[in-house]
């Protein structure tokens, strides 16, 4: 019988069984490639969101806050974002710490965490009988666009 050239059976199982190994290990990486990029999609949008809830915080007119916590939702990228604030006492009494946590669902993973201070607001003076403050002047203020001028000097009677 002539030899024939050409790969065995087993030569062939053989390279099969490294090529599928090969190519499982790619897919893997692949994979685990665009995990990645999706958490790390989640996590960027998830830091905005606080930053921003942090600063509509910290701006907010509200009253002073208390201890407690708050809640709600936002939209951003298209999706809905769940937020909690918590607010809690320092020793200085007209600070409040405020921790914002931002999950993408209600019951999900908590995907950024911001702690930041809110000082109490100066209170404003109170004004007289005649309903202005204090130090008000009588003259009005000048228009915000054009530049004040200094005041002359009165003459001594």
């Amino acid at each position: 019988m002539k030899h024939q050239p050409g790969f065995t059976l087993l030569e062939v199982l053989v390279a099969l069984a490294v090529l599928a190994i090969a190519m499982g290990a790619i897919i893997h990486a692949a994979t685990q490639s665009i995990n990645t990029v999706a958490t790390l999609r989640d996590q960027t949008f998830a830091s905005w969101v606080t930053l921003n809830q942090v600063n509509t915080l910290l701006l907010e007119a509200k009253p002073w806050p208390e201890e407690g916590s708050r809640t709600g939702n936002v939209e951003l990228a298209n999706r809905t974002w769940r937020w909690e604030a918590r607010f809690f006492k320092t020793e200085d009494p007209d600070l409040r710490r405020v921790e914002v946590t931002v999950r993408a669902s209600e019951t999900g993973s908590e995907l950024d965490k911001l702690i930041a201070f809110k000082g109490k607001p100066p209170e404003k003076p109170a004004a007289d009988a005649t309903g202005s403050s204090p130090d008000a002047e009588d003259q009005p203020a000048p228009p915000r666009d054009q530049p004040t001028k200094p005041k002359q000097p009165q003459p001594a009677p």
